[in-house]
Order: C-alpha cells, then sequence, then structure tokens
C-alpha cells in the first residue's frame, strides 16, 4: 500500500470512529461536577415517555455564585431518541 493509501484509510477510519462514539447514553444523571456548563448528556433513567431520553445540559455551581458572578441550574428536558 502507497503512504497516500494508508493516510487516507486511517482518516477516513477516524471520521467513521467519531461520531460513534460521541454521545454516550448514561443510566443515571452524573453526579454534580461530573459535567461540565453547556456539556449536553443523555440519560435513560425512565423519567421521560416511550421514544423519548432524557437530555441533561450542565449547569454552573450554586455555590460559586458570589466569587465568580451568575450561576446556572442544570436543564433537563425529554427529547426524541438518536
Amino acid at each position: 500500500m502507497t503512504r497516500c493509501g494508508i493516510f487516507t484509510f486511517a482518516f477516513s477510519s477516524l471520521l467513521l470512529l467519531g461520531p460513534a462514539t460521541a454521545q454516550q447514553i448514561y443510566s443515571r444523571e452524573p453526579a454534580k461536577g461530573q459535567i461540565i456548563a453547556g456539556q449536553k448528556v443523555l440519560v435513560d433513567d425512565g423519567r421521560c415517555p416511550r421514544g423519548q431520553i432524557l437530555e441533561v445540559t450542565g449547569g454552573t455551581n450554586p455555590g460559586l455564585r458570589n466569587r465568580q458572578g451568575q450561576s446556572t441550574e442544570r436543564q433537563r428536558r425529554c427529547v426524541a431518541r438518536p
């Protein structure tokens, strides 16, 4: 195989691997501090109706409100399953 062929194979493998590992589905909501502000994770804990899954968006730590300005709580909503 030529170097160009090897490079093309490696690059295409990485492109295909990326979307497959991009979205992990948790069975429980991660504990405080486990997801960063703005990060979205999917949680399949049975709270949402059939065909939907819980999407949790990380917030900032309310305990840091006085030191770093405004804090936000985690957002939770049911979305269609991927």
